[in-house]
């Protein structure tokens, strides 16, 4: 495996604040055992396959048309025993954690935009077989907080959620073709201990949504995902849109790059909000990202204080100086979001590389 740049410094900080610290040292003082304490986690795994219908959720529970409840107070943090001490070291903990956001101090995330490459497609040597273990090894590296992922079908979603077991995933399948074969998901991995999802959804990109509605072909249109999330360590709360638009620039695409803004653009003013997608269509020059920008979201490439590997992201497969000009794979962000930095990962193994898409990897901050 070549390594262009390794992923250091500039990932998620480590950083425990003050008053945290704090209470865990007098909270060891007190003899309370490890573990006593836990963030509440997911109502198990994820399932392996969604069905093709909107907003169905992996790994976040439902009732009927309703999605999971929002967790608030000690639901996120709770005590698996009746002491009343570790009860109280639990609250502390939230209202610690509430403090520091309230601080000033920025939210450190680290979003990931991939396009897979589809399984069903006449690959050869890079057939998805043969190049599965490098898309999850790469996603494993860089270790994002959050990765929208495009041209995903089933056997790739179940194979990831396996073999990223620090992961759980939200999404649902595009529907085209019955939801069998050549179809798609746009689903959202996270980080299960970083992040806890509140509520999520698919949405169409047509005048009806759903699988069924007309769109711009085979009578089902393009699809975006969504999730709010709470960060486990600051209580923050934004949201993620992925998606992936039609490969035939035009009106089609710009309308659909319309809909994410405009449905981006009903959220509360300042909220913040990541956009992540393969949006077949160059940054910067073309009419979808102006269309994409139009409303409020900002390119994290132009924001970012530091920018490493080239600006190209469709490759065929191939090495960096012989990949298709351009950026076609972004990530927006909206609200009270700020940009670091933005990687364009060209590592390859022996002359194979995960995609024909480099994935794109932002260091971001959610601020108070």
């Amino acid at each position: 495996m070549v390594y262009h740049r390794p992923w250091g410094a500039s990932g998620p900080g480590a950083g425990i604040p003050l008053a945290l610290f704090l209470l865990v040292v007098l909270a060891g003082a007190a003899s309370i055992p490890d573990g006593a304490v836990r963030g509440a986690t997911l109502a198990g795994r994820q399932p392996t396959r969604a069905a093709a219908t909107g907003g169905m959720v992996a790994g976040a529970p439902r009732t009927g048309s309703a999605l999971a409840a929002p967790r608030t107070g000690s639901q996120l943090v709770a005590p698996r025993t009746g002491s009343q001490l570790v009860a109280a070291r639990g609250s502390a903990l939230m209202a610690a954690q509430t403090a520091d956001a309230q601080d000033g101090v920025p939210a450190r995330l680290t979003v990931m935009t991939f396009n897979i490459r589809t399984s069903g497609g006449n690959d050869g040597g890079n057939g998805w077989v043969h190049r599965r273990a490098l898309v999850a090894e790469t996603i494993e590296r860089v270790a994002p907080d959050v990765a929208g992922l495009q041209e995903a079908l089933d056997e790739q979603v179940e194979f990831l959620a396996d073999a990223l077991p620090g992961y759980r995933w939200l999404g649902a399948d595009r529907g085209l073709n019955g939801g069998t074969g050549l179809s798609e998901y746009t689903p959202i991995f996270y980080r299960r201990d970083v992040l806890i999802p509140i509520e999520s959804g698919t949405f169409w990109l047509s005048d009806a949504d759903g699988p069924t509605g007309t769109g711009w072909r085979r009578n089902v249109s393009r699809i975006v995902t969504w999730a709010r999330f709470h960060h486990r360590e600051s209580g923050r709360r934004f949201h993620v849109f992925n998606t992936h638009l039609t490969l035939r620039r035009g009106q089609r695409q710009i309308e659909s790059a319309r809909r994410i803004a405009k449905r981006v653009a009903t959220l509360p003013a300042g909220s913040p909000v990541v956009v992540t997608g393969d949006f077949n269509a160059i940054a910067e020059i073309s009419e979808t990202w102006l269309a994409a920008t139009g409303q409020g979201l900002r390119d994290a490439w132009l924001l970012a204080g530091e920018r490493t590997g080239p600006p190209r992201t469709s490759s065929d497969f191939r090495p960096p100086e012989l990949a298709n000009p351009g950026r076609i794979d972004w990530i927006l962000v909206g609200g009270a979001v700020g940009v670091r930095s933005v990687e364009t990962i060209v590592d390859d193994d022996n002359g194979r590389y995960p995609s024909d898409h480099y994935p794109v990897v932002a260091c971001l901050d959610l601020q108070p």
